[in-house]
């Protein structure tokens, strides 16, 4: 494709792009309207899916064009042949037959019990052919916008964070969704999904710059259940309410938060595409009044892209 040297009057902010699977595509929405009236991020750094989408950005400085790649993959037999969309029940519980219900329970335990008893291994080939099919092979350092992917080591329990090297090994890692997806082996670290250490990593953002943090929040809400009525699924709970107000403390040092309106859905529900970002849209034009009043109090800079063009 030919190469596009234009230069963008760009305000510095970074922008973080959180993990949730399915909901994550909202990120591409939330990159269209803030392209689309002028906010340009000097800086990404993205968990899982966040990392996903904010490497596309990064490499092509097209959220038109990023849109354009993931759907064409999402609706091709390289992404159909990972499975993902068997792991959840259908949209509507309540309407289904109690044996419709059983059946998936049953399909359900036996393909999580292959994923936790297996090696991830075929999953893990599968994401990273699917990565390099988005991406490239490239490294973090040569793309045209400053770009960090997210992840978390196993063995150390840190976090990993990738600002240059294999672009692909780096999203691939961050992606690397617990159970189903072997860990990614660099070095003597075996690295997983980043949303283990951090969903919306914004210390990570800090770390990275000094620049405003403007967040992207695409976790599922958490539901209230009255019943527990297995020692794992306690376990799960309190897990998930750690996990919750972890990311809660992260959040609090952003500048500014938005959330798509994505929480009711499935982290597997990728057919909901049109969705995602049209709530990713929705928020930044709801919210747009604010981010013009904080960002335009910080100082412009040029910055030379020489991305993809669409």
């Amino acid at each position: 494709m030919p190469k596009d040297d234009r230069q963008k009057k760009i305000i510095p902010f970074t922008l973080v792009l959180g993990g949730g699977g399915a909901r994550g595509l909202a990120h591409i929405g939330v990159l269209k309207a803030l392209e689309k009236n002028g906010f340009f991020p000097s800086l990404i750094v993205g968990t899982s899916m966040g990392a996903l989408v904010g490497a596309m950005y990064a490499q092509t400085g097209s959220a038109g064009l990023v849109e354009e790649k993931m759907r064409t993959y999402l609706q091709g037999d390289d992404f159909n042949r990972i499975g993902l969309e068997q792991f959840s029940d259908s949209d509507n519980e309540n309407q289904r037959s109690i044996w419709d219900r059983f059946s998936t329970h049953l399909r359900q335990r036996y393909l999580l019990s292959r994923s936790a008893l297996g090696t991830g291994m075929f999953a893990q080939e599968s994401l990273l052919h699917g990565v390099t099919m988005l991406l490239g092979e490239s490294d973090i350092r040569d793309l045209p916008l400053r770009f960090a992917a997210v992840t978390s080591d196993l063995l150390t329990g840190e976090e990993v964070v990738f600002t240059s090297g294999s672009l692909v090994t780096g999203v691939a890692a961050s992606c690397a969704v617990l159970g189903i997806v072997a860990p990614v082996k660099v070095g003597s670290r075996h690295l997983v999904d980043g949303t283990v250490t951090s969903t919306i990593p914004v210390p990570a953002a800090r770390l990275l710059s000094p620049d405003p943090v403007l967040a992207v929040d695409v976790r599922q809400s958490m539901k209230r259940n009255e019943r527990y009525d297995h020692g794992y699924e306690v376990v799960i709970r309190a897990s998930d309410i750690t996990r919750s107000l972890l990311n809660d403390v992260h959040l609090k040092h952003a500048d500014i938060i938005l959330k798509p309106d994505v929480a009711e859905l499935n982290w597997n529900q990728f057919s909901r595409i049109t969705q995602c970002i049209r709530s990713g849209e929705q928020v930044v034009e709801e919210n747009l009044s604010h981010l013009v009043k904080f960002l335009v109090r910080h100082p412009f800079r040029l910055f030379s892209w020489k991305g993809v063009s669409s």
